[in-house]
């Protein structure tokens, strides 16, 4: 498919150029319709020559800070936007202005008020800031907050939090944000050295040309621009292709012991009222309750998710909870083995942590899914990669919000069978929730009823 694509642009411009190549020859007039070999020749004589560089470097110079600047600022201003939706509300406005006035307004007020030097600059970041801004804030506003949630339970380390959840959410808007505000952006430069007659750029090279009615020189300058417009939006789509790697501890670290975990009177606004329990390493709670008790919500108390409005929970964390929530939260861009591998890699090394979730997967009896996303896998099997994800994390705490959901009876038994199994080596406290008898009676040591 990319072959065919490729192919066909290389015919498109080959037809291009006999086309342009055939009306300079029938017009015969070099002077306002330069023929291919003149240009060519223009261009060759240019690369001797160092005014030419300084032209191209300048103006790709304001081109890369005019994108740098708007780029962090934009970030600055979608993270803000994200979290006080009355300042997006209040600054809206002025971003829709900044996108609806035409360019050539702007950079004749500049004209005006500001140094020639100055102005394309100001014109890249008036263009480009406002795209990059207004698609950030959409990215930053869908993000998943169930991702965000898993990461923090799992104590996923900030790098791979921000190269492994929010980047590849992030992404697709990011990118589009960027070949819309780069391709304005080069337009708008080039606009204002026209304009601006700065000293060095592609604009005033173009400028000085057609004062001077040089066709093939203002021509060649066009193509100049053109393909360092191109090359810019492959050098966004080949960074865009870029997948950033797991980053793995150093070596191998130890996750804190839990002998006991006491609530003591603890209640929230909603499902759990004056709740205490005093929960003992080794043993494994059944958590039941009609729909709409307070089930999930408890779980989310202890594991830190929610925060009780009254009451205490001892020890306050200081590691990470293995946590297996109502729906399995995977990473989209991850295979089923990474998904495992990532909460692992915070104080594993990447030898150990392959090898941990190569036997986890094993035991889930999705061994030969490893390498598969969770988009091809059904909703069972991803339900079991998220089981594998928190029996492999060595938590002492692990909570399990309806873990079989999804999972045929059969299945369900010889999964409880084996976490049993790992139980009675691990020592644990699990707490899961469950409105199937059955599973309750075969997993639980005690049942909490609410």
């Amino acid at each position: 498919m990319r072959l065919r694509k490729t192919i066909t642009t290389i015919v498109a411009t080959a037809i291009l150029l006999a086309g342009w190549q055939l009306f300079a020859v029938i017009a015969n007039q070099p002077e306002l319709i330069p023929s291919l070999p003149r240009l060519v020749r223009t261009l060759c004589e240019w690369l001797v020559s160092g005014s030419f560089y300084q032209s191209v470097g300048a103006t790709i110079l304001r081109g890369v800070l005019g994108m740098s600047i708007s780029f962090v600022c934009a970030i600055g201003m979608a993270g803000l936007f994200a979290r006080f939706e009355w300042v997006y509300e209040l600054f809206r406005p002025l971003l829709a202005i900044m996108r609806s006035i035409p360019v050539i307004s702007f950079i004749l007020l500049a004209l005006i008020f500001l140094n020639p030097e100055s102005i394309p600059l100001m014109i890249a970041f008036l263009t480009m800031f406002p795209l990059l801004t207004e698609n950030l804030t959409r990215g930053i506003l869908d993000l998943r907050p169930g991702l965000s949630i898993m990461a923090r339970q799992f104590r996923i380390k900030r790098s791979n939090v921000l190269f492994q959840v929010i980047y590849p959410q992030l992404k697709p808007f990011l990118y589009s944000g960027l070949a819309s505000a780069t391709g304005f952006g080069w337009r708008a430069i080039i606009m204002g050295e026209v304009l601006s007659q700065c000293a060095f750029g592609i604009g005033s090279e173009m400028k000085r040309a057609q004062n001077f009615i040089a066709v093939p020189e203002l021509l060649a300058w066009t193509i100049v621009a053109v393909f360092i417009s191109f090359f810019f939006d492959k050098g966004i789509s080949k960074v865009a292709d870029i997948t950033p790697k797991i980053s793995f501890a150093n070596e191998d670290q130890t996750i804190p012991t839990l002998s006991v975990l006491d609530t003591k009177d603890i209640s929230y606004q909603y499902g759990i009222q004056h709740f205490s329990h005093s929960f003992q390493k080794g043993i494994i709670y059944g958590i039941s309750a009609p729909s709409g008790k307070g089930k999930t919500t408890l779980l989310n108390l202890i594991g830190g998710i929610l925060l009780p409005t009254k009451g205490e929970i001892h020890p306050t964390r200081h590691f990470g909870i293995a946590t297996i929530f109502q729906q399995p939260q995977l990473l989209p861009h991850l295979t089923a083995e990474e998904n495992i591998i990532l909460p692992l890699s915070s104080f594993l090394t990447e030898e150990k942590a392959r090898r941990i979730a190569q036997k986890h997967l094993q035991e889930m009896e999705m061994e030969p899914f490893g390498n598969r996303y969770p988009k091809e896998l059904s909703y069972g099997q991803q339900q079991r990669i998220a089981i594998a994800r928190a029996l492999a994390y060595p938590s002492p705490l692990l909570l399990m919000d309806e873990p079989f959901k999804g999972l045929d009876e059969a299945l369900s038994h010889r999964i409880i069978e084996r976490i049993r199994e790992k139980q009675m080596k691990e020592e644990r406290i699990i707490l899961f929730t469950s409105h199937n008898p059955d599973e309750i009676r075969l997993l639980a040591d005690e049942v909490i009823y609410l």
